[in-house]
């Protein structure tokens, strides 16, 4: 009976070990990180006791997984990142865990991307192969091949050759062959292709660490997304490109020039007589990803530099001579160096759900959704703006101030451009109970939850996405999506909204923190959070929405929240 406190000790350690490396900005504390849970993790396979605990496996699993996010220039970080797959994989086979070895697979598939040129990277990609291979043979056949074909020379191409030969009846039926060439915009429209989807417009948004590009094709068609190392031979970067099937060049297609960023330019052409190809050329990135929205179609690249840039709420130094600190906290909590030192917590952007020809939900006597939404962030803006400064809040944003419609990847990608530290989308939920009231409050995860799936549906209206092709491309935000932060930030805010409104307006009812796969949360980065303030329609609840009061109210319990998550993290930070 003495596992609990053994167990007790593993956890004590990992985490007072990485709340020392957090609190050292001077020495790198990723290499020692390592060492001590690396021993940790030697210590539970040899411990017939401990290593049928999950409980541990995954505190250490998660500890190398932290090395790798919080020390990415470490020498350690590949290998964090390459044990904590490991494990993952260890822990599906040992606990039966499908959910492991689903992060297992992600895990090894961000390593192969992260690391090719690593002398783990074909284990890694073997760690892929084998994982496939349990749901599917003809895929498993497709990850091993890539073994012989990109690591010739390395250690495991003798084991993937003989899994390609032991699975060739279920090789893949070979494909058209594409031809890869650079795309080049001279020439590429061209309007005497007939029966093709037209590839109609390419917009990005660009910050110092993140560029997103959005692909817009008038019909939905197949892609291919496919990645490009460096070609120093003939001074090419590497490239992100995807080939989009059955497509033209719009004639009247046109690309605002990169001006800053990660990437050097954007080209575009037909790669062959129906199949346009596009190529981003990148000057540096950490990580990039491609999925589609329908609705109308779009293919989404967005390519993400170095991580450290918002991974951690930590005061950082400030030209104290260009801003006066104004104390919004109690003496106690703030000392003098909080004066020389500002927090992260300095940009918001708001953002008013719907808008345009996209109503949202309508209340019984005609309330539309994307009015009281604008006139909430409006509201809360104004707030944040005249008080939010003695607090670290200096630049706040909306994603709209009139009633224009903005597609749900450009919310995202306006938050990215202004820098923002904090992202608010707001909402009025929806029923066909006209009776059901209350305020909820969502960060962006996977659910099970019929009730919070509906509401993602309804908030998703503007862009059809199957659930399974959601959970595809959730499963690649979620591994640098701010999770915890997000929930933590939900808490403070759902808190904030439910006790001013229930202090002059009754009934009011909290429905809680939830977690559902919104589309305009995807790729943010920072922590997110969608608020559905109140029941648009439930008569009672409209006619309280007409109200300015109350949308005061709401407006104030949601910068109270904000101001408590900012005050949290102001003081984690000065400890």
């Amino acid at each position: 009976m003495r596992t609990k406190p053994r167990f007790s000790a593993i956890v004590v350690s990992l985490f007072v070990l990485i709340l020392s490396a957090h609190l050292s900005y001077a020495e790198d504390k990723g290499e020692k990180l390592y060492t001590e849970t690396f021993q940790l993790y030697k210590t539970l396979a040899g411990s017939q006791e401990k290593v049928n605990n999950k409980e541990i496996w995954e505190t250490i699993a998660r500890a190398f997984y932290s090395i790798y996010i919080n020390y990415p220039q470490s020498d350690k970080a590949p290998n964090s990142l390459f044990i904590s797959g490991k494990m993952y994989e260890e822990m599906g086979e040992r606990f039966g865990s499908r959910d492991d070895l689903d992060k297992a697979l992600d895990y090894s598939r961000l390593f192969v991307k992260r690391y090719p040129d690593s002398s783990l990277a074909d284990d890694a990609q073997l760690r892929v192969a084998r994982i496939v291979e349990k749901d599917s043979k003809s895929g498993a056949y497709v990850e091993y091949e890539k073994i012989t074909e990109n690591y010739p020379n390395g250690d495991m191409k003798t084991i993937a050759k003989n899994k390609t030969a032991e699975l060739s009846p279920f090789k893949p039926a070979a494909r058209t062959a594409v031809k890869n060439t650079e795309a080049d915009n001279t020439g590429a429209a061209d309007d005497t292709q007939s029966g093709l989807a037209s590839v109609s417009q390419i917009r990005h948004w660009s910050t110092d660490n993140f560029t997103r590009v959005v692909i817009h094709v008038d019909e939905e068609t197949p892609f291919k997304s496919m990645f490009l190392k460096e070609d120093m031979a003939n001074g090419k970067p590497p490239r992100l490109l995807v080939d989009i099937y059955g497509t033209r060049v719009d004639k009247k297609l046109y690309v605002e020039p990169i001006t800053k960023g990660l990437l050097e330019e954007i080209k575009f052409a037909r790669n062959t007589s129906d199949q346009v190809r596009v190529v981003l050329y990148i000057k540096s990135f950490e990580d990039y990803k491609v999925f589609a929205l329908k609705d109308p179609f779009r293919i989404v690249m967005d390519i993400q530099g170095n991580p450290k840039a918002h991974d951690e709420y930590i005061a950082v130094k400030r030209n104290t001579e260009d801003y006066k600190y104004e104390a919004g906290l109690p003496e106690d909590q703030v000392s003098s160096l909080s004066q020389a030192l500002g927090l992260k917590i300095r940009t918001v952007v708001i953002d008013a759900g719907h808008g345009g020809h996209d109503p949202g939900a309508i209340g019984p006597s005609g309330l539309k959704e994307k009015q009281v939404t604008l006139e909430i962030a409006k509201a809360l803006k104004e707030k944040l703006d005249r008080d939010g400064r003695k607090h670290g809040i200096t630049n706040v944003y909306l994603t709209r101030s009139d009633d224009r419609f903005i597609p749900l990847e450009e919310r995202t990608g306006i938050a990215k451009k202004q820098g923002a530290d904090l992202f608010i989308s707001i909402h009025c939920n929806a029923a066909r109970d006209k009776q059901a009231y209350g305020t909820e409050t969502y960060f962006l995860s996977l659910t099970k939850d019929q009730r919070s799936l509906a509401v993602a549906a309804r908030e998703n209206a503007t862009t059809s996405i199957s659930r399974g092709e959601m959970s595809k491309v959730l499963k690649q935000y979620l591994l640098s999506a701010k999770i915890e932060e997000s929930q933590r930030l939900a808490g403070h805010v759902q808190n904030g909204v439910v006790t001013n409104i229930s202090a002059k307006y009754q009934p009011a009812k909290n429905k809680g923190v939830k977690r559902a796969p919104f589309v305009v949360l995807i790729g943010a980065d920072i922590p997110s959070i969608l608020v559905e303030t109140a029941f648009i329609t439930n008569p009672r609840d409209e006619q309280r929405l007409k109200s300015d009061g109350y949308i005061d109210e709401i407006a104030d319990g949601i910068y109270d929240g904000i101001i408590r998550f900012s005050s949290e993290v102001q003081t984690a930070s000065l400890e």
